[in-house]
């Protein structure tokens, strides 16, 4: 067993010696940037909508992880714009100063008896036009980095997603794969706006996307989610009236296109194998987090880890190792038993808590530098292990670990 662990113990050090490399010390999880640039452009030369840019000041890597997010409003004019969502304005500014390059986009909007009216049409017109910006987003900045290279975009880490009706947006450009996939409605709207690349300009680069940021959004179907699709990070309360937590109309059943939320989502990740983490608000309405700041908070640590899972280890399968100061090495992963850490310097607690963002084990005043966890009572998966430590100054440590 001894000789068992300090295997063990070899290969979590080789793999933490690897993240470092890909992830610099505290980069995507602390705000090691104090200050934002923000810069407004024009991304679709077609129907001319703008997008707001942040990137950290002072940023000197190369190639940056891109989050393209979308606001909410229900896609009617007036709802709301790139300027005015909370939630987006927030996490753009979050994500910005912890080294990604960020960016809030507008997208073309419609009338509210569009949206509302007996006829869905209108509605899928729309949604499907809006589909169409959210791809030339992604687009224009595959050919800035195969142009100019002004924002220093990694293509391979481009994250996109969105708050309500961005969050349906964003939904639909991850999950559809082709045309051939969509109902017979959906692919007479994408028809007549340009096909199923859509018609917003960028033509000829890619929409190639690495996960999905779906805050209160939903899928036509779920049954557009199939092996081998993106991962997401999914957050809704369960009592949401105007993006149905399972299946139904959204708007309080005034808009008659069918929109299945996290509830139905949930169980068509998890038969697929999707990638995933989840957090459901029990009993809250549409957005929570967009006045509440404990709960925007709790969106934003789940996103963050989601994120950094994709980015640091380069695979949603590899177990993600966040390695700042100090050293901490955390065996055996998997683990079945017993988990145990050991840390470089005193640690003040340890929190384990479950893909929902669920806290299972929390231990507090540890001040002790080799701390035992059992687990033997876990269900089987994936957790999180926060780490904090007895020196305030030392940046907090978050782990994922498996339990077999």
């Amino acid at each position: 067993m001894k000789n068992r662990y300090l295997q063990l113990l070899f290969v979590l050090l080789m793999l933490s010696a690897s993240a470092r490399a890909q992830c610099p010390s505290g980069r995507y999880v602390s705000n090691i940037f104090p200050n934002i640039t923000m810069t407004t452009v024009e991304y679709s030369p077609v129907y001319h909508q703008m997008m707001d840019i942040y990137q950290p000041t002072g940023d000197t890597m190369s190639a940056r992880p891109l989050i393209i997010l979308a606001h909410g409003g229900s896609f009617i004019t007036g709802n709301g714009d790139r300027t005015n969502d909370p939630t987006v304005d927030s996490l753009c500014i979050r994500f910005a100063k912890r080294g990604y390059v960020t960016v809030s986009i507008d997208y073309r909007t419609t009338d509210y008896l569009s949206m509302v009216g007996a006829d869905s049409t209108p509605a899928i017109n729309e949604v499907i036009m809006a589909i169409s910006d959210g791809k030339a987003a992604i687009r224009y900045f595959m050919k800035d980095r195969a142009t100019t290279n002004t924002y220093k975009i990694d293509t391979n880490n481009i994250f996109v997603g969105g708050n309500s009706a961005g969050a349906v947006l964003y939904m639909h450009v991850g999950y559809l794969d082709s045309i051939q996939e969509c109902p017979a409605h959906i692919q007479t709207a994408m028809a007549a706006n340009g096909g199923f690349d859509g018609n917003s300009g960028n033509a000829g680069y890619t929409t190639r996307t690495k996960g999905i940021i779906n805050l209160a959004g939903a899928l036509n179907n779920a049954s557009f989610i199939s092996p081998g699709n993106k991962p997401s990070v999914n957050c809704q309360g369960d009592a949401d009236p105007v993006v149905p937590y399972s299946c139904g109309y959204p708007l309080y059943g005034f808009c008659k296109v069918t929109l299945c939320g996290l509830g139905s989502l949930e169980p068509a990740y998890t038969a697929n194998g999707i990638y995933h983490m989840s957090k459901i608000f029990p009993g809250d309405m549409h957005v929570p987090w967009s006045t509440n700041i404990p709960k925007m908070n709790s969106v934003d640590s789940i996103v963050t880890v989601f994120l950094y899972s994709l980015v640091c280890s380069g695979s949603s399968a590899a177990v993600n190792q966040v390695n700042l100061h100090p050293e901490v090495t955390i065996f055996p992963n998997p683990a079945s038993e017993v988990l145990n850490v050991a840390a470089a310097q005193s640690v003040n607690s340890i929190l384990l808590y479950d893909e929902t963002g669920r806290t299972i084990i929390q231990k507090n005043e540890v001040n002790r530098e080799n701390v035992e966890i059992n687990t033997s009572n876990l269900s089987k998966g994936i957790y999180f292990v926060r780490i904090r430590f007895t020196d305030a100054n030392n940046t907090q440590i978050i782990r994922k670990v498996v339990i077999e």
